[in-house]
């Protein structure tokens, strides 16, 4: 049975355990390694035993939160999730640890209870904003230092869409304008994380206005990218293409479809408006945010998959 707890609850029980092990969601973002990397330092300030771990490859655009970090050999017993809303997120690690988790830090409205400890924000815009308050009620102000501060800032501008998103609220900018206060470079991170484009991003973000499909009289915009697209770009450049439909004018729900390595299709949903897209995500077992949602379809061609999807998001649009 799962128990939610406050901050302090959450503080508490990491300076009563030790020997932790922060795991990642699969196919990792800023939220979720801004999250582990920074509890992971601020872990080990208190002269704790603690290191992160994730299914998936980290970009090398993440490399500055590496060195937040110090390498440690410890056997783990306890285990902490952040910004994982289901355990299958884990991917391929959600076998070994998914039964295992003893605290859940997450800002997920759809998430699903796991951990036998759960610290849960829905109304944050990122998870690094619970982790930050975390943060705070373990040490005060004396843990951070500027590279937990860029780990931080990281997370919730990346989940936040540089401040653009109307998650972010007034917690998101004061948190941000307290972290500001530490010597790193922020102006370089949004290039890094909003800017910067490989020439192979752009080759396939050519790809992608060519092929853009409309539905729901306009309303609707998709987009599909097959193994072999995605294959010319690393994990990292296949990243905030979501992001694409709904910057055309006149779509209220933007959709972008990508084919996984094992045939099965993962939809990423974003809305401008008023339309819930994790409502729709949650007739296919998917959730995440009311304006930002995932779901995936298998055992299934990407036409059916595209009929069954469009026909929930037009039942809403129409």
């Amino acid at each position: 049975m799962s128990e939610r707890i406050s901050v302090g609850e959450a503080a508490d029980f990491l300076k009563e355990h030790d020997n932790y092990l922060i795991i990642s969601h699969a196919n990792p973002d800023g939220d979720t390694l801004g999250c582990a990397f920074s509890l992971c330092r601020a872990l080990q300030k208190l002269g704790k035993k603690a290191k992160n771990i994730c299914a998936d490859e980290i970009s090398h655009r993440y490399d500055f939160m590496k060195k937040a970090v110090e390498p440690q050999e410890f056997k783990p017993e306890t285990y902490i999730t952040v910004d994982v809303a289901d355990r299958k997120l884990l991917g391929d690690l959600n076998n070994t640890y998914g039964d295992k988790i003893d605290l859940a830090v997450d800002h997920h409205v759809s998430h699903v209870d796991f951990a036998v400890r759960l610290l849960i924000e829905p109304h944050a815009a990122a998870a690094a904003q619970v982790v930050y308050k975390l943060i705070l009620e373990l040490g005060g102000g004396e843990l951070f230092d500027e590279q937990i501060a860029a780990c931080l800032y990281t997370g919730i501008s990346t989940d936040s869409g540089c401040f653009r998103y109307s998650c972010a609220n007034a917690e998101s900018h004061r948190i941000a304008a307290e972290l500001l206060e530490y010597d790193f470079d922020h102006a370089h991170l949004d290039y890094v994380f909003f800017d910067l484009k490989t020439k192979a991003r752009i080759a396939l973000e050519e790809q992608i206005y060519r092929e853009i499909e409309y539905y729901c009289g306009g309303k609707c915009a998709v987009v599909a990218l097959t193994r072999e697209q995605l294959e010319s770009v690393d994990s990292e450049d296949s990243n905030g293409l979501s992001a694409i439909p709904r910057m055309i004018e006149g779509v209220e729900v933007g959709v972008v479809i990508k084919q996984r390595k094992n045939g099965s299709w993962k939809a990423s949903l974003r809305s401008n408006n008023t339309v819930d897209v994790q409502e729709i995500c949650a007739r296919f077992g998917g959730g995440g945010h009311e304006k930002a949602a995932g779901c995936s379809f298998s055992n299934m061609s990407l036409e059916e998959a595209k009929k069954q999807l469009i026909a929930e998001i037009g039942k809403v649009l129409e």
